[in-house]
């Protein structure tokens, strides 16, 4: 491995298990990963949670500018200046956001294999410029999260039926058991295009850390930018990742 001029990390199962903090030693992974070059965060999740998890954790640390955080599968983009400032924000209006709720409650009716499911608690997460959707409810235990859809076989087809009723927008599976819905082209490679432009670093010396790289998955779009990519099926493997990346960054 030779050392990017960014490295890009994913959150749910790559930086942290799904819907969980990262590990105290995944924190200072990361910012010993500061030291040597910038890195991104781009993620599914919504910038409240990146912001409990990573960001205050992180904060005081004397390299925290080199962190750029693209949040809701890069709708939203955070730079530090003194605090988090927003440098674009993609919401969805109130009407798209109506008609993808009725798509999702429509896939429920029609879908045996969500309302066979045993739901904890709302379904959907409305993240302004993001609307999730967790199958097994946002209140399911950590376990029947991991385990309803480990494949994402069952989120597919989920995809492929919202896909028909929603072609204006982007869909992709995410974390565990959830569905992301934004902006049409608004995906993480629009985040990995908009880095690459900010910085002047082209896709192709940029390094991008995610779980979900396969097709369908929430990861797999930021390929065709030309970054180069590491699977990885958890913190582990990533631990392992920034080990390597340091090794070879502070050569």
């Amino acid at each position: 491995m030779q050392c990017p001029k960014v490295a890009v990390f994913d959150v749910d199962d790559t930086l942290a298990e799904s819907f969980q903090a990262p590990k105290p030693e995944m924190l200072l992974r990361l910012a010993r990963l500061l030291e040597c070059i910038p890195v991104a965060i781009i993620s599914g999740a919504g910038f409240s949670r990146i912001n409990d998890g990573f960001l205050v954790p992180l904060e005081k640390t004397p390299h925290i500018r080199r962190l750029i955080v693209l949040p809701n599968s890069s709708a939203q983009a955070y730079t530090w200046a003194d605090g988090w400032n927003e440098e674009y924000n993609l919401s969805l209006s109130a009407d798209e956001k109506r008609q993808i709720k009725i798509a999702f409650a429509q896939a429920s009716e029609d879908l045996p294999l969500i309302h066979d499911t045993k739901q904890y608690g709302e379904r959907i997460a409305d993240r302004e410029a993001q609307i999730a959707f967790t199958v097994v409810g946002l209140d399911a235990p950590q376990d029947i999260k991991m385990g309803w859809d480990p494949g994402a076989a069952k989120r597919r087809i989920i995809r492929d039926y919202l896909l028909k009723k929603l072609p204006e927008f982007d869909i992709r599976t995410g974390g565990a058991s959830t569905i992301d819905v934004t902006h049409r082209g608004i995906n993480k490679s629009y985040g990995v295009r908009w880095l690459s432009e900010k910085l002047k670093i082209s896709p192709g010396d940029m390094l991008y850390v995610g779980d979900a790289l396969y097709e369908g998955g929430n990861d797999a779009v930021v390929i065709s930018t030309g970054i180069q990519t590491r699977s990885v099926t958890g913190p582990a493997e990533t631990a392992i990742v920034i080990d390597e990346l340091l090794s070879v960054c502070r050569a």
